[in-house]
């Protein structure tokens, strides 16, 4: 990390614990969507779904349209790292867009994947806490 930014540091540090923050409101989002779903009601599972999705999409949105480009300023080698997790972003809005289609006509044909969906956001999550806890230690 370049000497001349001494709050750098402090500051993604406030941004890994916002973006770790976001991260946990998802689980939460995603278990209330769970329990609409098992419930039944569809009124409920679509207001669960769409918290949900726009939460994720507000996320992405602040990562993609403010954290990645400040990052790509100011580490240029972490490019590729976070143009993929960029991509990323892309691919899981898809599916979510699909399972929201599923959803409507066919509750536990979505449940289903939406295991897969939030085990890719897992894996997702982890990556950008890894690279922010790394960004952080530099």
């Amino acid at each position: 990390m370049p000497a001349e930014q001494p709050g750098l540091e402090m500051r993604l540090g406030r941004e890994q614990r916002r973006i770790s923050s976001q991260h946990r409101q998802l689980d939460t989002l995603y278990a209330l969507l769970v329990r609409a779903i098992d419930e039944g009601d569809p009124s409920q599972v679509d207001a669960a779904f769409t918290r949900f999705e726009g939460a994720l999409d507000a996320h992405f949105s602040l990562e993609d349209g403010f954290y990645f480009p400040a990052l790509h300023g100011q580490r240029p080698d972490l490019d590729e790292q976070l143009d993929q997790l960029s991509a990323g972003h892309a691919l899981l809005r898809g599916e979510l867009a699909e399972i929201g289609n599923i959803l409507r006509r066919d509750p536990a044909l979505a449940a289903g994947r939406l295991d897969a969906f939030v085990t890719a956001l897992a894996r997702h999550e982890g990556v950008e806490e890894g690279l922010l806890s790394q960004l952080q230690g530099s």
